[in-house]
């Protein structure tokens, strides 16, 4: 557990999750994927998951190696989610995927930062992880700006990838090599 103490003065607090979390994290889902169109989750949160599902999640985040998801609570509420995921088979467990959401009344105090240097912090202590890969909405200038800022190079593109009420986005392909010296 970490606390980060905000912009506004207010303290994020970073942890484990838990599964008492669990059916917080799915309303949490609801939430984040109403308020923007840049996540994969939208409204309805993720088509089928249940408060099983969700738990079974978070107890694979906790046991698997080279893996580690971040809560971030203000005042006991979920704020955050993030999470470094390393590939499980052998030829590419050196990879990490890295997602990251934060409810909007919580946008533009700095969180993105905190979350974006703690999963980078945790993948190089595990001596495995070489690179962070990462997908963002093409339209998603904030977040391409924060992952730039991180060291994140654009690496490809999937065109018309992502489909939000029939619009079609190309979603960008970033990584970050973790073996290059800052």
């Amino acid at each position: 557990m970490s606390e980060h103490i905000l912009k506004d003065g207010r303290t994020l607090i970073l942890r484990d999750p838990t599964l008492s979390d669990a059916q917080e994290m799915i309303d949490y889902l609801k939430i984040v994927g109403g308020e923007t169109d840049f996540l994969l989750a939208d409204e309805n949160g993720i088509e089928g998951l249940t408060l099983e599902g969700e738990q079974s999640w978070i107890t694979s985040t906790l046991t698997m190696p080279n893996t580690k998801m971040f809560v971030g609570t203000i005042d006991g509420e979920i704020v955050l989610v993030c999470d470094v995921r390393a590939a499980g088979r052998s030829r590419i467990a050196h990879v990490g995927g890295v997602a990251i959401s934060i409810k909007r009344d919580f946008w533009h105090l700095g969180i993105g930062s905190i979350a974006m240097q703690t999963m980078i912090d945790f993948a190089k202590s595990t001596g495995v992880l070489r690179v962070l890969s990462l997908e963002v909405h093409a339209g998603n200038e904030r977040a391409i700006a924060l992952y730039q800022r991180f060291g994140f190079v654009e690496v490809g593109r999937h065109a018309g990838r992502i489909n939000v009420r029939g619009t079609y986005y190309d979603e960008i392909l970033m990584d970050l090599d973790l073996t290059q010296k800052a």
